[in-house]
């Protein structure tokens, strides 16, 4: 068994008009037939959250793949073990943003961001998270989807990141486990038009055609319709957000 990643960025209207880059960055890394993906998104309002996004998820990708401690099948990890290979690598990509700051003269959080992730084989796995985003699986079968949902602060445009002190208390990790069609990962500005009203639920019209269309193409151009979807005009009037999206189908 293996995988295939496709995953697109579209930098939104709202930085395209600033002259700013896109702010969410992705990453994964193949172990035998588990597979570690990670999306990031930076904070607009971070001086340096583009490469803050960039460094961690490319950072914790590599590192829980390379967890001594990581086994083989992750449905037999228990939290209390797959918990210290997160925070590890969290930890690490932390302790590197933290020197290159200080080269620079700028704080760790000048280069905040969120996280999500997924460790995963065909048969399930685990979702990790810091902050807003969304991970999900989707099953063989009449399964429902398996879902990590965003976590915000006291306010709606409020949320958590790797960056923050209290990162630790916030990484909330997910166990699934079934038959997996597709693994889903998204930044924030795909939610409007993949998740359900009221956000509980993947938008089946939006996501539906979307992996039967990927289950028929190779990677690089599932990666490319992936960009021409979410860097399509139409989903300007939807969100000014940086938008991306990380689609893995076990094959």
């Amino acid at each position: 068994m293996n995988w295939r990643v496709m995953a697109a960025s579209a930098t939104g209207r709202s930085h395209l008009d600033l002259g700013l880059p896109c702010q969410d960055a992705h990453a994964s890394a193949l172990v035998g037939e588990l597979l570690v993906a990670v999306l990031c998104d930076g904070a607009g309002s971070a001086a340096q959250s583009d490469a803050g996004a960039r460094h961690v998820a490319s950072s914790v990708a590599a590192a829980v793949a390379a967890a001594p401690t990581l086994g083989a099948d992750p449905l037999a990890l228990p939290v209390e073990a797959l918990r210290p290979i997160i925070e590890t690598a969290i930890a690490a990509a932390r302790e590197q943003l933290a020197a290159q700051a200080a080269a620079q003269g700028l704080c760790l959080s000048d280069y905040a961001c969120t996280l999500v992730g997924a460790l995963a084989d065909s048969r399930g796995g685990w979702f990790f998270h810091v902050g807003d985003g969304v991970a999900a699986c989707v099953f063989n079968g009449d399964l429902p989807a398996a879902l990590s949902l965003p976590a915000n602060g006291e306010y709606a445009n409020e949320t958590f990141f790797v960056t923050g002190d209290n990162w630790r208390e916030q990484l909330r990790l997910t166990r699934f486990a079934g038959a997996v069609a597709a693994l889903v990962l998204m930044s924030d500005g795909v939610q409007p038009f993949a998740m359900a009203r009221g956000g509980e639920s993947l938008f089946d019209p939006f996501i539906a055609p979307v992996l039967r269309y990927l289950g028929g193409v190779d990677t690089a151009a599932g990666s490319q319709a992936l960009h021409a979807t979410l860097a399509d005009p139409r989903t300007e009037a939807i969100t000014g957000d940086d938008k991306t999206l990380l689609i893995a189908l076990p094959v």
